[in-house]
């Protein structure tokens, strides 16, 4: 089927399977941290925590007790494009999970002693992410790579922003993005598309004003070669390295996803084989591509003793000669079709995972997600369409690199820039 689409701009999309018992319902708002100011920054992965806390007509303690009585799971998520509030459960629930979902969204009233709390929360979560070596490396990365852009924030923001967040500031914040025409409801399970209808006309389309939003556009980031190190008295050196990458629904991005199987996604990849397998020099190692709505960046990363930091770094930088010289196999390309399709169809097996697929799909690229046409277009790329993928992505002169741990003198960007 195609996106429904409301006439004050809000969208369902729906896939109905008859072979399962359960609903997964997605509610997915156009925030994150690309559309924050830089004091706002983390004003929507905390607004995801506070909308659990309490509505006009229930507690924090009425949200949970209303889901768990009739066994839904719940959850929700802040990415750098988005915010989503999701539940899944038996069918004949999903009446009750809708109503729920549409309560908070609509009714959430912020309160500051439930604030205060949920700030104390959101900290720690901050402090556990700077304990996670790998996490402040991979956070120094995007920051680094995406400097001076919107991108380079953080979901969580700040510490000293997370402090000062006002009750006010949370509301004009829901009142700007909170809107039909930039939300998306998914709902994927055992429901017919008509159930699905009236229950979205009746729980969300009837309750939005006419507000709407001018959606922000994201330019590109023009990438410059640049490099940040950060000192930490740990064990392990933690390296990560971008290179600039395609954007969501680029002509070049299933060819890239497939290079990226065979080069670093996975233990028969050439990064694990070589580099631990073979070297032996890392215990974690691994590439994958960020897409976003007009950008994206490919990160390697890896973390090792930092005396074998040189000789990691010269190994990758082989691989990626290598790789741009020699091409990848056909033996290795047919393999990595095999594996992003399996991947694919074991993911059509989870409501939540379509849940997500289709709900991405209808925000960031107005469109229904076609499993089908996905599969169809991973069986139709050829071999031609790596090199110029690759060409484009491993750019020595657009490298950013991060480095968390202890101090060492090998100078990650200047081996990698090197001629």
């Amino acid at each position: 089927m195609g996106l429904i689409k409301f006439k004050n701009g809000l969208t369902l999309t729906h896939k109905y399977i008859d072979s399962v018992r359960s609903i997964s319902i997605g509610v997915m708002v156009g925030a994150g941290c690309i559309n924050e100011s830089k004091k706002e920054n983390g004003i929507s992965h905390f607004i995801e925590h506070m909308v659990f806390k309490g509505t006009t007509t229930r507690t924090a303690f009425d949200i949970a007790n209303d889901l768990d009585s009739v066994g839904a799971g719940f959850n929700a998520y802040t990415s750098k494009q988005n915010t989503c509030f999701y539940t899944v459960s038996v069918d004949e629930y999903v009446d009750k999970c809708m109503e729920v979902l549409s309560d908070i969204y609509f009714n959430a009233t912020f309160p500051e002693d439930e604030m205060e709390k949920e700030k104390g929360v959101v900290l720690e979560e901050i402090a556990m992410t700077d304990d996670t070596p790998d996490d402040i490396c991979l956070d120094l990365l995007a920051c680094e790579y995406y400097k001076g852009h919107t991108l380079g924030k953080t979901i969580l923001g700040p510490a000293k922003n997370i402090k000062g967040f006002t009750k006010e500031q949370l509301q004009n914040y829901v009142a700007k993005y909170y809107v039909a025409n930039n939300t998306v409801i998914s709902v994927v399970g055992n429901i017919s598309e008509e159930d699905a209808i009236s229950l979205v006309e009746k729980y969300f389309n009837a309750n939005f004003d006419n507000k709407k939003i001018k959606k922000k556009v994201v330019e590109k980031h023009e990438t410059t070669s640049s490099q940040v190190v950060k000192t930490k008295a740990i064990n392990q050196a933690n390296v990560a390295i971008a290179f600039p990458c395609f954007k969501i629904g680029d002509e070049n991005e299933i060819a890239f996803r497939l290079f990226n199987t065979v080069f670093g996604d996975g233990m028969t990849s050439r990064l694990f084989q070589t580099i631990r397998e073979k070297q032996g020099l890392v215990y974690n190692i691994f590439s994958m591509p960020s897409s976003y709505k007009n950008d994206g960046y490919f990160t390697i990363f890896f973390a090792t003793n930092p005396e074998n930091v040189e000789l990691a770094v010269k190994e990758i930088k082989n691989e990626i000669i290598n790789i741009l010289e020699n091409g990848i196999t056909e033996k290795e390309f047919e393999r990595a079709k095999i594996q992003i399709k399996s991947g694919l169809v074991l993911g059509s097996e989870s409501t939540i995972s379509l849940m997500r697929a289709y709900g991405n799909a209808a925000l960031f690229r107005n469109e229904s997600f076609d499993m089908d046409k996905k599969i169809k277009e991973i069986e139709d790329c050829t071999m031609d369409k790596i090199k110029p993928a690759i060409d484009y992505v491993f750019n020595f002169d657009k490298v950013s690199v991060s480095y968390v741990g202890p101090k060492n003198k090998f100078d990650v960007l200047e081996y990698l820039r090197r001629k």
